[in-house]
């Protein structure tokens, strides 16, 4: 006996991970809402997350006036996965050099 597979429409598929990005959604609810079955909304979901991947930012845009003389008070760097928060008094030129240091490290 063939399986008899279901041809779900885009504006249903978007419905569908729409509903499912909602907090307390139930994929075995949505399956029988939708009359698919809970593994076609698991691919569906797979699905969607191969064709949109997150972009990580892989540069960085810092600028600041009279480097030489300048301080900053708090700094927050964010790359990837890691984050680093400064707080002081921190050279401009000092930053600078962990900007490049993370750089070669993380991107």
């Amino acid at each position: 006996m063939s399986k008899i597979y279901k041809i779900i429409p885009p504006e249903v598929k978007s419905q569908i991970l729409a509903e499912l990005a909602v907090p307390g959604s139930s994929v075995t609810e949505l399956a029988r809402i939708y009359q698919i079955s809970t593994t076609s909304i698991y691919n569906l979901q797979k699905a969607a997350q191969v064709i949109r991947p997150v972009a990580e930012p892989n540069f960085i845009e810092l600028s600041v006036k009279n480097s030489s003389n300048a301080h900053i008070k708090n700094a927050s760097l964010n790359f990837a996965n890691c984050s680093l928060l400064l707080e002081g008094d921190i050279r401009a030129s000092s930053l600078i050099a962990i900007i490049k240091i993370l750089e070669e490290q993380l991107c």
